[in-house]
């Protein structure tokens, strides 16, 4: 049962890290090693506020099936596995990672890029600005 284990976790490490290196510039990947990349699901299926996610203390668990609300009542679906993603609307592009131990980030940024917010503690932006760039939150024309 151990070896089980052992194997659902390296593979759940393995698709971590994939999943951000795919949105990552190939040059600056956002890494994680595994003790950072694992942490334990929540079992409470309460939703994520992205204010809550500014916080200096690391969480305890990775959300997963839950919603992720932003301050204007924007809803994205947090899907089972951890990983990164987004959605559009009219007026906003809006986007998560899962940073593994560090938090979740999340961010809203308007279509001109001129109006940019960013949540999660300070580690988790760090890393995700360090890999992606200043501008991560904003989606180009091209995308």
């Amino acid at each position: 049962m151990k070896v089980l284990a052992g194997i659902v976790t390296a593979l759940l490490v393995v698709s971590v890290l994939l999943v951000l290196a795919v949105r990552a510039d190939p040059d600056v990947p956002l890494v994680l090693s595994g003790s950072d990349a694992r942490l334990p699901y929540c079992t409470s299926y309460e939703p994520v506020i992205v204010e809550d996610l500014t916080t200096e203390t690391l969480p305890a668990c990775a959300p997963h099936g839950v919603e992720l609300r932003f301050p204007d009542g924007f809803v994205i679906d947090l899907p089972d596995e951890p990983g990164a993603g987004g959605r559009p609307s009219d007026r906003y592009d809006y986007g998560y990672v899962d940073v593994g131990a560090f938090g979740m980030y999340a961010s809203r940024a308007d279509h001109a890029c001129e109006h940019v917010e960013q949540w999660g503690t300070p580690e988790a932006i760090r890393r995700v600005t360090e890999a992606f760039g200043d501008d991560y939150a904003c989606v180009s024309d091209n995308d």
